[in-house]
């Protein structure tokens, strides 16, 4: 079932209560107006069984809106809608022929203009799937209609052929509305779609491609988002700089397809090592990364940058070109807002760079806290 479909099924059903408000409202209006004219029994069970089609229709309507979102396309909601439609109009047509008055005109009339009514009422209503429209407009109208015409003199000729200019004008009327109704679904399907399309670039132009977590742009802004809530609510943040150990070195000896490989397993080693949804890990630069750490204190962030440096050296990928392990590791340096040097964020980045050089000095392979 296409999205226009799904679209077009989903605006029928929400304007079904206005019908089903207003068919028993109307039936027991006509009912009264009849009453004393057409035997009261016939005149009860009409409306017994409009009131029936109405509570048929009213569970149809209670079982879309509890249906399951995998259940749209198993259950055929469109034709038991059209069904619906057809029962209530197959009820009231057998008012054109059921409680029409033999004799007297204004009654006879009354049904027209009743009838008449309720295929105006239902353009609105209807007209979203033309199918439901027609299976309700043209039984409601043709007993009379056909009444009207066969009645063999002029006055009910006439009244015959007015109601089926009518009723074609309606029918006309929904079609119209029907089309009017499918381009505006073209349009809103049209803006949905672009704007997920709108939704998946930018977060695509937030990620980095290579190693599938955020990219310098998304670093940036939300760094400066953090930053910006701390110095509003008073909380602490925390910044760790990380950078792969002699990873020219590792380019040179096993190529730059094994270097991107590299550096996608370490990107997902740290990533998955970050246990708060609130923090970030970001690829700011070739073999360089960075890490926002919302309401952590400069002790809390070097336990999680001990356990990034961990989660890196467990993978155990081989580098010949560092000395002392023989495999990658990574240098690490942490700064947090709550260290006395810290006054501007741009103070903070640069506290974090000068820790992580100073563990690149040590030897590499370490954490460092800025002092």
């Amino acid at each position: 079932m296409s999205g226009k479909q799904l679209k077009l099924i989903e605006y029928c059903f929400n304007q079904l209560p206005i019908s089903l408000f207003v068919n028993p409202i109307n039936g027991v209006i006509l009912v009264a107006l009849l009453w004393g004219a057409i035997p009261g029994l016939l005149l009860g069970l009409w409306l017994l069984a409009l009131m029936v089609v109405t509570l048929a229709r009213y569970r149809l309507l209670r079982a879309f809106r509890h249906r399951h979102s995998n259940a749209i396309n198993r259950i055929p909601w469109e034709g038991a809608f059209i069904a619906g439609a057809g029962l209530s109009g197959l009820v009231w047509g057998a008012s054109g022929v059921l409680l029409m008055h033999p004799q007297s005109y204004p009654y006879q009339v009354l049904i027209a203009f009743a009838l008449g009514g309720m295929i105006a009422g239902a353009v609105p209503i209807l007209s979203c799937l033309p199918q439901a429209y027609i299976a309700f407009a043209v039984p409601t109208m043709l007993p009379v209609t056909l009444n009207m015409l066969l009645a063999g003199d002029r006055i009910h000729l006439n009244m015959g052929l007015l109601l089926l200019v009518f009723s074609l004008a309606m029918v006309l009327s929904s079609m119209r509305m029907s089309q009017t109704l499918l381009e505006l679904c073209d349009l809103r399907l049209h803006r949905d779609l672009s704007n997920k399309e709108r939704k998946t670039l930018e977060r695509l132009l937030r990620i980095d491609e290579m190693t599938g977590i955020a990219n310098r742009r998304c670093f940036d802004e939300t760094i400066k988002l953090e930053w910006r809530r701390g110095q509003r609510e008073g909380g602490n943040m925390a910044l760790i700089s990380a950078d792969i150990d002699n990873f020219k070195e590792y380019n040179d000896l096993y190529g730059h397809p094994a270097g991107d490989s590299c550096l996608a397993q370490v990107a997902k080693a740290m990533q998955d090592a970050l246990n708060r949804p609130g923090d970030l890990a970001a690829r700011t630069g070739g073999e360089e990364f960075s890490f926002v750490l919302p309401n952590t204190s400069l002790q809390g962030a070097g336990y999680i940058a001990e356990r990034l440096r961990n989660s890196v050296q467990a993978l155990n990928i081989p580098h010949a070109g560092q000395p002392d392990t023989g495999k990658v590791t990574i240098s690490v340096g942490v700064a947090a807002c709550d260290h006395h040097k810290v006054d501007t964020l741009d103070s903070l980045v640069q506290l974090a760079d000068e820790a992580l050089y100073q563990a690149k000095r040590q030897g590499r392979n370490g954490v460092v806290l800025a002092t």
